[in-house]
């Protein structure tokens, strides 16, 4: 059985029914069988209101440039078609697709949606149709099979305990020659080994490691290999993994670590011209045979078959 809400959306039985959150017009959707680092991210990130555009850097060229990439790859599929976002957070990307795009927001954090839906009303982005907001797992997605076209985290995968689940519950919900794309994820080549200096790094720059999202400080990344092996089976075709960020990356987290260890009153933004520099020339080094693994995110598209 399933229950049709308002908004469209087919959801499916579960261990816990939909339910709305306050006033705010947001749904609640939490499985029982909800990861304890699930949980912990939801209580972090109800409480983290900083402002995503500044501590991301997102309007530096290093970034607008590799977010670019992966809404030209969503923007392949139809004007109309159903998408929905795992890991919603600021609704940076959002924003790109709500005005041609039927959208489902999801994050672990219902208060991250409440200030998301806020934002965008604030901002009047132009919509297709009103998103529906659910606070839910991605590990556990409430909805029916076979729901969306399209399937888009951005630098949020790294944040589930079980891989292979979430990529099963992904492909359950997308329908036959659907997209899925995992924007800005860690190559282990870096984020393994930082892992040593954490709290070197967190005494040095100032950093409470309390006001750090676990999933953050915990995770190792991936490598190219293990994005194959994920992808590797019999529901998933045209697997393309790409490189982001060589000499940019390694810019954009000298730059933090000089905001935060001198304590700075804002971030150091480089020239246009130098940022543009830095991204045509990794594009340039990734050309060379070898030189990708050296990368410091990467971004995934698949297709389900």
């Amino acid at each position: 059985m399933s229950k049709h809400n308002p908004e469209g959306v087919s959801i499916e039985s579960c261990d816990m029914k939909p339910v709305r959150y306050k006033d705010t017009g947001i749904w609640v959707c939490s499985s029982e069988h909800m990861s304890e680092l699930a949980r912990e991210e939801a209580h972090h990130h109800d409480h983290d209101d900083q402002d995503p555009l500044d501590v991301h850097q997102l309007e530096s060229w290093r970034n607008i440039y590799y977010h670019s990439l992966i809404w030209n790859n969503i923007k392949t599929l139809p004007k109309g078609q159903h998408l929905l976002e795992i890991g919603a957070g600021s609704g940076y990307d959002a924003a790109q697709f709500l005005p041609d795009y039927h959208m489902v927001l999801t994050d672990v954090s219902p208060e991250t949606l409440v200030r998301l839906k806020d934002r965008l009303h604030d901002n009047d982005t132009a919509m297709l149709s009103e998103p529906m907001y659910m606070a839910c797992d991605g590990e556990h997605l409430p909805f029916a099979n076979q729901q969306f076209d399209g399937v888009y985290m951005v630098a949020t995968f790294h944040h589930f305990s079980n891989y292979v689940q979430a990529v099963d519950e992904v492909a359950r919900v997308l329908r036959p020659g659907g997209l899925l794309v995992l924007g800005i994820e860690p190559n282990k080549t870096y984020f393994k080994p930082l892992q040593w200096f954490q709290r070197f790094l967190y005494r040095i720059t100032g950093t409470d490691p309390h006001h750090i999202s676990k999933a953050d400080a915990q995770m190792q990344g991936f490598t190219k290999g293990e994005f194959e092996l994920l992808f590797g089976g019999d529901k998933w075709c045209e697997l393309d993994v790409r490189p982001m960020w060589f000499l940019a990356g390694w810019v954009h987290y000298i730059l933090e670590f000089v905001y935060r260890t001198f304590k700075l009153k804002k971030r150091i933004k480089l020239p246009l011209s130098l940022e543009k520099g830095l991204v045509s020339f990794d594009e340039f080094l990734f050309s060379i045979p070898g030189l990708k693994f050296f990368c410091w995110h990467w971004i995934v598209n698949v297709k389900k078959k």
